[in-house]
């Protein structure tokens, strides 16, 4: 049986507009590049929620 280890992280943007008429959620291809990063790092995303200030981001490998 395969066992998993895990990495939570919080991604921060300060690009994200402030402005209540501008929808966060449209942004998200800012942090495309920083998911890559772990995905290249052997993490697989299995978690992703939006806060306030950005996003919070669940990742699992299989331990080595």
């Amino acid at each position: 049986m395969p066992k998993w280890e895990y990495l939570v992280v919080f991604i921060r943007d300060s690009r994200i507009s402030e402005d209540a008429e501008i929808d966060a959620h449209l942004d998200a291809d800012k942090y495309t590049d920083q998911l890559n990063q772990y995905g290249d790092a052997g993490w697989e995303l299995v978690s992703f929620e939006w806060t306030d200030n950005g996003a919070k981001a669940a990742f699992k490998r299989a331990k080595e």
